[in-house]
């Protein structure tokens, strides 16, 4: 993960496969509700990892 990226951009979760927080609430809006589920509704996969736990708690908050 890039960190610096990151920072620079408090709404960008995943700088692998270029994951904004909008990008994720749609997917979790439209019923998934699983890391790899996310990805795949983005059309892309896990890489490094790092962002899952920022997508869970993104579901987290969505699904109460």
């Amino acid at each position: 993960m890039d960190t610096a990226r990151k920072a620079q951009d408090p709404t960008l979760v995943c700088t692998c496969s270029d994951l904004y927080v909008d990008q994720i609430q749609q997917a979790i809006e439209d019923g998934e509700n699983e890391y790899n589920e996310i990805m795949q509704y983005n059309y892309t996969f896990p890489r490094c990892g790092e962002c899952k736990e920022h997508i869970d708690e993104l579901v987290k908050l969505s699904t109460g």
